[in-house]
């Protein structure tokens, strides 16, 4: 196979050498393992190819009608609980 030459971030190819190194491996093996991971959507719709495999997946979904009504009063809470501590943090350090 011929050979070709790719640029990559020097932080990536530390990080790929340090991974290779680690599995006594070259990075070309590590590379190729990585990319054999990867499978493409057939019909090029990520979106479906993400819910098709979450209906697959062994889950125990929560059928909650109001969930999006629930989830933001939820994160409405927390942002109001990190607040309040923000606020007792700062009245501490003064």
């Amino acid at each position: 196979m011929a050979e070709r030459t790719v640029t990559l971030r020097s932080d990536l190819v530390d990080r790929l050498e340090t991974i290779a190194e680690q599995q006594a491996r070259s990075v070309d093996e590590v590379l190729g393992d990585l990319l054999g991971l990867y499978v493409p959507p057939e019909n090029g719709n990520w979106a479906l190819a993400v819910a098709e495999a979450m209906e697959a997946a062994d889950i125990d979904w929560i059928d909650d009608p109001d969930a999006s009504v629930n989830s933001r009063e939820e994160y409405k809470r927390y942002l109001q609980e990190k607040w309040q501590r923000s606020q007792q943090t700062d009245v501490k350090d003064a």
